[in-house]
């Protein structure tokens, strides 16, 4: 099998340079442990980032009682919005800065913690978001960083990176550093309980889609394949419990370590080209990026089906509970395939998108390509005219998409 130039410099970095994993504490309650944490290891001033629904409603109240009874001088940034801009982490290192801050405390889904990374790295490397793009770029550690995630989904709890919007030009702009890594996160089912049904499936089908695209990476190792196949169990037994019923602790909890297995097995391994072609989709017309990546997911299942009808196989053989010693690789794939369509029904994701505008394609199509090409060891390479169809597919609503 062909392997690009990306693959073996992703393959050189993952090697030599392994991202690690931050301290996790899961259980209810772990959110205050966390906060103990880091007033321990001596954090007088922290920023809390969050959104302001969390505050509003309250989920943040004992949280901040227990920093102010422990002498924390608190302060917050609630000003998080979907796909946050350079302009949102600079009004959050505006705030940080007048207050001189020494830590940062993140309680919010991916855009939060994004959010929040670049803060942190912001305050200790000249305060310019600008100058943080790219990959490297964080020279001096940032402000110690702790992760509470309200969503399970993102990864971003785990992960080396951050995408933030370019608050002129609109594209996505991807700040890439194993500096990014917070010191500890806590994977809190009492921060995810009320989250709502649509985004509990939505979060959850980015994760089972983080999941199969490190799993069938070019990239992949014996750890990640661990992790993300772990993950994607996790995740067809526990997700649609979780949204059933989202006061179902258990269940919350394997799906938060579900998102954070897949979040450090793609970090190392790489994404594919769900990922490329939905940050564009979310790029052009506000689309939630997990919504995005759900509907996305069976077009691109259905293009690699061929380059990656052996890893398919050995999910299913994983997955399923029948008698399948008689299926080959082919028969195996499509009942893969199969079952994450089902998946996907049974959480009511849509079929389709409806704002993509035909006369955007080729657009869509140049900038996923270019993101795949420097950036992911995609199992099948793309040209326009897949990822085209792959839109119109989206468009329509049309799973069984022909590639010609």
């Amino acid at each position: 099998m062909f392997k690009s130039p990306i693959t073996y410099a992703l393959r050189f970095m993952s090697t030599f340079f392994p991202p690690q994993k931050p301290l996790v504490l899961t259980g209810a309650g772990t959110t205050k442990k966390l906060a103990e944490l880091m007033i321990k290891n001596g954090s007088k001033r922290p920023l809390i980032v969050t959104d302001s629904f969390l505050l509003q409603n309250g989920m943040l109240d004992d949280l901040l009682q227990f920093l102010r009874n422990e002498g924390s001088e608190v302060t917050i940034f609630d000003g998080i919005i979907p796909n946050p801009t350079f302009a949102v982490v600079e009004a959050g290192i505006d705030l940080a800065q007048a207050n001189n801050c020494d830590s940062v405390f993140t309680v919010g889904g991916g855009s939060a913690i994004d959010t929040a990374k670049v803060i942190a790295a912001a305050m200790t490397n000249g305060n310019r978001t600008d100058k943080l793009v790219g990959i490297l770029k964080v020279k001096k550690a940032p402000l110690p960083f702790y992760v509470a995630p309200t969503t399970s989904g993102t990864g971003s709890e785990v992960t080396t990176a951050a995408v933030i919007s370019n608050t002129e030009t609109h594209a996505k702009e991807f700040f890439v550093d194993p500096k990014y890594i917070p010191i500890a996160t806590a994977l809190d089912p009492l921060m995810l309980k009320t989250l709502p049904a649509a985004m509990t499936a939505a979060t959850g089908m980015d994760a089972l889609t983080h999941a199969i695209e490190a799993y069938t990476s070019l990239n992949n190792f014996t750890d990640t394949d661990r992790d993300a196949s772990l993950a994607i169990k996790l995740l067809f037994d526990y997700l649609p419990i979780a949204f059933e019923d989202g006061e179902n602790l258990n269940a919350r909890e394997m799906v938060s370590i579900a998102s954070f297995l897949a979040g450090f097995a793609f970090t190392k391994s790489s994404l594919g080209y769900v990922h490329a072609i939905s940050h564009q989709v979310s790029a052009h017309y506000g689309t939630p990026h997990g919504l995005a990546n759900a509907v996305i997911l069976p077009r691109v299942l259905r293009y690699n089906k061929t380059a990656c009808a052996k890893r398919y196989a050995d999910l299913e053989r994983m997955l399923s509970s029948d008698n399948i010693a008689g299926l080959d690789d082919q028969e195996l794939t499509a009942r893969f395939i199969a079952r994450v369509d089902a998946l996907g029904d049974k959480l009511n994701i849509p079929a389709s998108i409806k704002d993509l505008d035909e006369k955007d394609y080729d657009a869509i199509a140049k900038s996923a390509i270019k993101e795949a090409r420097s950036s992911y060891a995609v199992p099948k390479s793309m040209n326009r005219q897949a990822i085209n169809s792959v839109l119109a597919a989206v468009a329509s609503g049309n799973r069984d998409v022909s590639f010609g």
